[in-house]
């Protein structure tokens, strides 16, 4: 057992791990046949022959498996600009320029999760788990139903990671807690409970949560939980306000209601 970003984790494969630990690789949150794939340097390993991309997209060669992913920019002027980055799946035009120039500049890393961890360039505040658009060059090549890297996560297969058991991080929440609200948010179409709106598009869907209603993050049969959308979450408690009042719950928030103006 071991703790890492927060995450304590069990490891089947222990001298494995700590070879992998001490070579900076991977985080891996999986030990079967599917393996969620975080914290890559993306240049580091695209020099090192480890990435490849082709007209399937961008793969990792790791532990014997080609893992299909994506690139974002892990350290962007969120705050200067009041956005998130993109992440791309193909050799578009605008990775092709750093290609052609053999430096990056700007460190990017590879990964097949359906959110990550952004850190502000010039504050360096976290802004945790966030799903991030694709970049328009690449949703031109691909010409798939894919908006978000939630959608990207959707469309992998996943099949042989159903079995796992699920391990709790040590703010509470399970590990698979995407899946978990994924799942839930779909079988009530993502509908508010509270409020009855929808999105309305696929992206917006990022702006409806999962709600614990008695606090407990671990307990997640159907009566204790609520699909909300960002606004009624926001406003469940003097808690929740709290927590939407600042970072990058803050400025989600805003954005919803920017777009929802007649709420």
């Amino acid at each position: 057992m071991g703790e890492k970003n927060g995450i304590v984790m069990l490891y089947n494969f222990e001298y494995l791990k700590n070879k992998l630990d001490q070579l900076r690789f991977p985080e891996i949150q999986a030990n079967t046949g599917f393996k969620i794939i975080k914290g890559v340097n993306f240049e580091k390993a695209y020099k090192e022959g480890s990435i490849q991309f082709d007209a399937k997209g961008i793969h990792l060669e790791y532990d014997g498996k080609s893992h299909k992913g994506y690139m974002f920019i892990k350290e962007p002027w969120i705050e200067k600009y009041g956005s998130y980055p993109k992440f791309h799946v193909t050799q578009c035009q605008t990775i092709q320029e750093f290609i052609n120039r053999g430096n990056f500049k700007i460190r990017y890393e590879f990964s097949n999760s359906s959110v990550n961890d952004l850190i502000d360039k010039s504050s360096r505040n976290l802004y945790k788990d966030q799903a991030l658009e694709m970049c328009t060059y690449c949703k031109k090549a691909i010409m798939e139903d894919i908006h978000t890297t939630e959608d990207f996560f959707d469309s992998l297969d996943k099949s042989e990671i159903e079995s796992n058991n699920i391990e709790v991080d040590i703010h509470g929440y399970v590990k698979d807690k995407e899946k978990i609200s994924r799942v839930y948010r779909s079988r009530h179409n993502y509908i508010c409970e509270v409020c009855s709106i929808e999105p309305l598009s696929k992206m917006d869907r990022r702006w409806w949560h999962v709600h614990h209603v008695d606090g407990d993050k671990t307990n997640n049969s159907e009566t204790n939980l609520k699909c909300l959308c960002i606004k009624c979450h926001s406003e469940v408690d003097e808690r929740h306000i709290l927590n939407f009042s600042k970072g990058t719950m803050k400025l989600e928030l805003d954005a919803f209601k920017k777009k929802f103006t007649f709420l």
